[in-house]
């Protein structure tokens, strides 16, 4: 079993330089500092959330995705034939995002997020995930098509464009990458069209972990085992659920289990932690086996998300039988 982290890291803590990058961008709307300079603060950042990562025991990382203004943002904002317009609740979270206002058609040189990923490879010797957002989730929440008219279509150009992105990330060194699509569960009823989006983003031939959460898989579970990607995450605990149950269904594939709730402040059991995987493990083997929070950790405050690494990473040692 192995532990990762999924989305992003929190960007601010009440530590000593925790405020830097919020004052940054105070400070750059301000006029006060040049882009370079908080290019400097983000690269920081981003190796400190790194480096903290490592420190909790996480197996696999990600760079933290602090550039990311929200889940959508560095493919509205690179994407040519795409803009950022009106801001909308994402999903029933207390946080905001900006709709993408596709204005033609979406192009892209797959070059979108490759300097993270080369920033992140030279901070950490540990295994380094890459990460996109999902294609039914860009074009379920498009808050406007003044190219594709409809949403199939929609959906497949932004796959095309993401399946160019991972391609990047790959030819990057990128040996796995998240796609972060919580509309799979949150619209199953698209559940055919998310398929053919995902057989597109397969032809980029880089190992994919799809990762769609908030909502329950139940209904959709059997059907995410046929998709081309070597992992499904599962959520369970945004919601009740009873995947675990089903989780055999996955056999051949990898589960990656949301055990952590990165939405609420209560502090999981190393026991909570350990009895799913203990249940996954039986069904689908040690092997193909990952644990991780629900989602990304930046809902929460920093040190409670610290805290929930760490156990996190206690209860999935646990499960293995490896003494604390």
């Amino acid at each position: 079993m192995k532990t990762t982290v999924i989305g992003a890291f929190p960007k601010i803590s009440e530590g000593p330089g925790g405020q830097e990058l919020r004052r940054a961008l105070h400070r750059l709307d301000r006029g006060e500092i040049a882009p370079d300079e908080l290019n400097d603060v983000m690269e920081r950042a981003t190796r400190a959330a790194i480096a903290e990562l490592e420190a909790a025991g996480v197996d696999v990382l990600n760079d933290g995705q602090i550039r990311w203004d929200d889940l959508l943002e560095p493919f509205a904002r690179a994407w040519s034939g795409v803009e950022r317009g009106p801001l909308e609740r994402f999903y029933d979270n207390n946080t905001y995002f900006r709709q993408p206002v596709i204005a033609g058609p979406i192009a892209t040189d797959g070059r979108t997020l490759v300097r993270d990923l080369e920033l992140a490879r030279s901070a950490t010797s540990k295994p380094l995930k890459a990460a996109v957002c999902g294609p039914l989730t860009f074009a379920t929440l498009t808050a406007e098509d003044g190219a594709y008219g409809d949403l199939e279509r929609r959906t497949l150009a932004a796959a095309d464009a993401l399946a160019s992105e991972i391609r990047g990330l790959g030819a990057a060194g990128a040996a796995l990458v998240d796609v972060e699509d919580p509309a799979v569960v949150a619209r199953p009823g698209l559940i055919s069209l998310a398929r053919a989006a995902y057989e597109r983003l397969a032809t980029a031939g880089v190992a994919l972990a799809i990762q769609p959460y908030f909502f329950p898989a139940d209904p959709i579970l059997a059907e995410l085992a046929t998709f081309p990607v070597a992992q499904v995450g599962i959520d369970l605990r945004s919601r009740d659920t009873r995947a675990l149950e089903r989780i055999a269904a996955l056999e051949g594939k990898t589960a990656v289990l949301g055990l952590v709730d990165a939405r609420n402040t209560r502090l999981e059991t190393e026991a909570e932690v350990a009895r799913p995987l203990e249940a996954a493990a039986r069904a689908l083997g040690e092997d193909h086996v990952w644990a991780a929070p629900t989602t990304g950790l930046e809902y929460l405050p920093h040190d409670v998300a610290i805290a929930k690494l760490g156990v996190l990473v206690r209860g999935t040692r646990a499960a293995m039988g490896v003494p604390a």
